[in-house]
């Protein structure tokens, strides 16, 4: 008989499984999808109401202030575009512009001012005409001295305009550039020796009413000055011309209200006076000269300018009287 070894009784593998018992709960059944709770879900709803409210006031508040500055802006600011400003709100920059340029020349020359221009068909949008205001000044001087007269301008001018006078050199061309305010531009070209032309422009902007009435003069028992056809007739008894085919005036008033600006011109047929008065240069009692070649004569006297220019058979003849 043989003994047998002792059996011993099979364990079977540790799992890691099993040695965690399962959590307690219901069961879950089969299939059934799992949903995942974040923490701290249920504090949520009131924080999210909490932020949409203060959102929605922090919202209004900002279009209240938004539509206070603009009115703000719109009573107390300057426009910041031109289209703001309609024809008839520029003029009277234009206007005080000239005034200023005048100045400027002072006696180094005689300054012309033609009526202003008003031209429609400028366009502002593509859907949205607009007109510009332009004025013309010609200011005359010795042959030589047209540079001159424009760094004159520029370094005369109100510091305001930034007035800047340049000069090339290489072409000879003398400009000016300078910005009356309100968008308002000043140019300046000298287009002929001892000529200089000044142009102040609005720009295109949206037209208003183009008349003006005549300014009434602020000052206690003023009379009226000369109307333009009297004006015309004691320029003509003066140089000796005849048969007046255009004139033109213009009057401004002084800013301050003291003196005014009037400028006059007219176009008449020469005579044997005034071919005579041309050979001795036009020369007028009491005046500066400030150019006597022909066909172009220049004369100062006191507050008064005069220029007379030889057209051929015809002659011009403008006279200036700045007492601002």
């Amino acid at each position: 008989m043989t003994d047998d070894p002792p059996t011993t009784p099979a364990v079977p593998p540790a799992h890691p499984a099993a040695a965690v018992p399962p959590p307690a709960g219901p069961p879950v059944a089969a299939g059934a999808p799992s949903t995942a709770v974040p923490p701290n879900a249920a504090g949520q709803g009131p924080v999210r109401r909490w932020w949409r409210w203060w959102l929605a006031a922090a919202a209004v508040v900002w279009s209240v202030l938004l539509f206070g500055l603009a009115v703000q802006s719109q009573r107390d600011d300057g426009p910041t575009v031109r289209e703001q400003r309609d024809i008839g709100q520029a003029r009277p920059v234009a206007d005080r512009a000239a005034i200023d340029l005048i100045a400027a020349v002072g006696d180094a020359g005689v300054v012309v001012l033609a009526e202003e221009q008003i031209t429609a068909g400028c366009r502002i949008t593509p859907m949205r005409p607009g007109a510009e205001l332009t004025r013309l000044l010609t200011a005359y001087t010795a042959p030589g001295a047209g540079p001159a007269l424009l760094d004159r301008i520029a370094r005369r001018l109100p510091a305001s305009y930034a007035a800047i006078a340049r000069h090339d050199a290489a072409t000879g061309r003398s400009r000016l550039g300078a910005d009356a305010g309100d968008f308002v531009a000043v140019r300046g070209e000298l287009i002929r020796a001892g000529v200089v032309q000044l142009r102040i422009s609005t720009g295109c902007r949206p037209a208003s009413d183009g008349s003006r009435p005549a300014p009434a003069d602020p000052r206690p028992g003023a009379t009226a000055g000369p109307t333009p056809g009297s004006h015309a007739e004691l320029l003509t008894d003066a140089f000796g011309v005849a048969d007046v085919r255009a004139a033109s005036s213009v009057e401004l008033p002084c800013p301050d209200g003291d003196g005014q600006l009037s400028s006059y011109a007219l176009t008449a047929a020469g005579t044997a006076e005034s071919d005579e008065w041309a050979s001795l240069g036009f020369t007028m009692p009491r005046a500066t000269v400030v150019s006597d070649q022909a066909p172009l004569f220049v004369h100062r006297y006191g507050t008064k300018g005069t220029v007379v220019r030889l057209d051929g058979d015809d002659v011009w003849i403008a006279s200036t009287d700045f007492t601002c």
